[in-house]
């Protein structure tokens, strides 16, 4: 189907289904609904990647590597399952499980380094930052169940992760500098540098390791620099620190709340860090505002919103674990964590986490990299659920309530609140790379109907495979920018759009009517 057509066929379909969804975690009052949701979705998702699974014991290459149905090649970073898959042979007691778990982490050798870290993608030439994010499985898989593994996996997977630490400990800095010099030139996001931090703490309470846990403690408190007086995280940009010229910070929505804040979360509490907990907190009560009343992320604004998927961010973890740690604080944490379950349901199907509400409907296969991501995240919240203590009731999530409007100066970024309406408009001027354009010039990023859902969604102003290897290719080869925008073209080819336009400021007027 082209890509036009495809927009149009889904628009009634698509939000009834979304809207439906969410009405059925309503009333829920209870930390017992989200355990249903997340104990249901990490079994589809287990079982979705066990039948992807390849088993080929002759072929050490491929044995245990999750095929991707839409990508055509191995996402190096599928090992991270192994923490999914062994929480789910905890909870089930199924050898199936645990078998897959194995078979899994086996297969990461084929993006060991020589250095100690994991590469991103089977190319050993490619990115290793993410190396932090496979220690953090592991380590937790290690932590949580490694009751289950004989004592030769456990020494095996304890000495690798070793190895990992200090690679992290050598490599992931959070000052701009500090990352260009250890990074040959690359600068590190604060993703890198936050979740380094809970890395490196927690493989110091698996190892023992009080450089691990001096150094994890260095990144902690540098990234606390890093928060803008709104309590936005910035840092999604290169270089990490400098502002735009407008004066904006480099902020990605969904690398905030999937990825860095949560770490930071988890760092936190691990450490009885009083100072990053207070500070975590605030920041999630503040992206929050972004988080609309189904439970949808809308990061049509962000640095790095070439991979926003309505539910969150293509590669990162997700928001529940940390939410729910949170939820005794403010328990507005849990409504956020149920309404944004409810979106990873509805784009569930066949066992995999779809990219958005109508991939299913039009047969566009998913990228098996959403659901190994997340479902970490499902075994995460599991874990912190079972301590939890029931709450009376749940408040409702700020963009559910009719507040009027609010301005972001560090990101540029208007939010307006009036009767059934939600709606975002963006005059942002951070440019990821060179050419990519997110929403901006005063484009309307999210148009958003309490009946309907999202009434118009911005995209990229061109598709850019900033990370080619990160982002799932446009099914029919067709593209073209779905937001809302002026433009001009000319003769010779040219393309004029305020979604270019950098410069642009917004105005806004009120009455009565």
């Amino acid at each position: 189907m082209r890509r036009r057509n495809f927009i149009i066929a889904t628009a009634a379909a698509g939000v009834a289904g979304m809207a439906g969804s969410v009405r059925g975690l309503a009333a829920e009052q209870h930390p017992a609904a989200l355990g249903g949701v997340m104990r249901g979705l990490l079994e589809d998702w287990c079982d979705g990647m066990i039948r992807l699974q390849i088993v080929d014991p002759a072929n050490p290459e491929t044995q245990g590597a999750i095929q991707c149905p839409a990508c055509g090649f191995l996402h190096g970073r599928c090992g991270d399952a192994v923490l999914p898959f062994l929480s789910m042979a905890g909870l089930t007691g199924e050898a199936r499980y645990l078998d897959a778990a194995l078979r899994v982490a086996a297969w990461t050798r084929n993006v060991d380094a020589d250095d100690g870290s994991w590469t991103n993608e089977l190319d050993p030439k490619s990115w290793k930052g993410t190396t932090v994010f496979t220690a953090i499985a592991f380590a937790e898989a290690l932590e949580w169940h490694g009751d289950l593994l004989d004592e030769s996996t456990r020494a095996a997977w304890r000495d690798r992760l070793k190895k990992a630490g200090e690679f992290i400990s050598r490599n992931l800095a959070v000052n701009a500098a500090d990352a260009e010099a250890r990074f040959a030139g690359k600068t590190t996001n604060i993703n890198y540098g936050v979740s380094g931090a809970y890395a490196l703490t927690l493989l110091d309470h698996l190892l023992d390791d009080g450089e691990f846990r001096r150094r994890g403690g260095e990144l902690a408190r540098e990234s606390l620099a890093f928060f803008t007086r709104n309590q936005l995280l910035f840092g999604e940009g290169h270089p990490t620190r400098p502002l735009s010229p407008k004066g904006c910070y480099p902020v990605d929505l969904g690398y905030n709340v999937e990825e860095s804040l949560p770490n930071l979360v988890h760092y936190a509490l691990l450490t009885d860090d009083r100072e990053a907990l207070d500070l975590a907190t605030a920041s999630f009560r503040s992206h929050l505002d972004f988080m609309l009343p189904d439970g949808g992320w809308d990061n049509s604004w962000g640095t790095r919103s070439f991979k926003w998927t309505y539910w969150g961010s293509r590669t990162s973890d997700g928001c529940q674990s940390a939410l729910v740690r949170l939820a005794q604080r403010d328990p507005v944490f849990m409504t956020a964590a149920l309404r944004n379950a409810g979106q990873f349901r509805a784009c569930t199907h066949d066992g995999l986490l779809h990219g958005g509400p109508h991939y299913a409907d039009h047969q566009v296969k998913p990228c098996v990299h959403h659901t190994f991501a997340h479902a970490k995240v499902a075994a995460g919240t599991l874990h912190y659920l079972a301590g939890s203590k029931p709450l009376p009731g749940l408040p409702p999530l700020p963009r559910a309530v009719v507040t009027g409007v609010k301005h972001f100066p560090e990101i540029d970024v208007t939010l307006a609140s009036i009767g059934p309406w939600r709606a975002t408009f963006s005059a942002y001027d951070w440019i990821y790379k060179k050419g990519l354009f997110q929403a901006m010039g005063g484009a309307p990023g999210m148009l958003w109907h309490e009946k309907t859902g999202p009434v118009l969604c911005a995209s990229l102003a061109r598709y850019f495979p900033a990370e080619e290897a990160n982002m799932q290719a446009v099914p029919d080869g067709e593209d073209f920018p779905l937001t809302m925008r002026v433009e001009s073209h000319g003769p010779d080819g040219t393309w004029f759009t305020n979604l270019h336009d950098t410069t642009a400021t917004i105005r806004r007027d009120s009455n009565p009517d």
